[in-house]
């Protein structure tokens, strides 16, 4: 072989040689940007998922005051009535920031019992007489009030939130038992029963959500706490 042969022959061989080493890079390349991708659909997800409940601010009151849609003891000297409606947003802001406070301050010391009341308007059908459905078949598996906490979670996102089928998704991600549930949703077990609690407001003179009474005695302020505590002092007071 001559010299001229030789220096062609190494040519080919080292491009011959050439070609996994650029494979291999283009193939690390591939899979890296395929990696990103996941981890960006990943942090997406988590990003975008709804909080979930958790039953903390009920730790402290006995199961035995968690009576479905009752909270706290059956003998506390007073009684606060909400008649709610899931998708309004003055009930969604009462539940955020009063409720949690008669909690601490007044039903797990045993002052006071709250009622939930259904009363779905009008203008927020059909999903807010399906949510209050939907509750009380979550109230048959005693997991009332963390369900009504976790679809007031809901009450911004509209119509599609408030569906058969997401309503369903909740219970299924608190741990409800889902063949029950969706048994009792879909078959309107509750229809009656939460036409009848409407009809009970209206009777009752109440015409807006939240309305919420102390002893029978509405209050003008349901979302300022400090008036609503108040007026449960001064029960309080009248009870000694």
């Amino acid at each position: 072989m001559t010299k001229t042969a030789r220096r062609t022959s190494r040519r080919a061989v080292s491009k011959g040689k050439a070609r996994p080493r650029s494979l291999s890079v283009g193939v690390l390349l591939v899979g890296g940007i395929a990696l990103l991708a996941v981890v960006i659909v990943l942090v997406l997800v988590t990003t975008n998922r709804q909080p979930s409940v958790e039953a903390t601010e009920y730790a402290d009151i006995p199961s035995a005051w968690q009576n479905r849609t009752v909270l706290g003891d059956p003998e506390a000297p007073v009684t606060v009535q909400a008649w709610e409606d899931f998708r309004c947003p003055a009930c969604a802001a009462f539940n955020q920031t009063v409720k949690p406070l008669l909690v601490d301050n007044y039903i797990a010391s045993g002052k006071v019992k709250l009622e939930f009341r259904h009363f779905p308007l009008q203008q927020h059908e059909p999903g807010a007489s399906l949510a209050a459905q939907a509750s009380e078949c979550a109230a048959d598996q005693g997991a009332f009030w963390i369900y009504h906490d976790r679809i007031f979670q809901e009450t911004s996102s509209g119509q599609s939130a408030f569906i058969a089928e997401r309503l369903i998704d909740y219970a299924v991600e608190l741990g409800l038992e889902r063949d029950s549930f969706t048994q009792c949703l879909t078959s309107q077990e509750y229809l009656s029963a939460v036409q009848g609690s409407v009809q009970a407001a209206w009777a009752a003179g109440l015409n807006s959500t939240p309305s919420v009474l102390i002893d029978g005695i509405r209050t003008d302020s349901p979302l300022d706490y400090a008036a609503v505590s108040a007026a449960i002092e001064a029960r309080l007071s009248a009870d000694q």
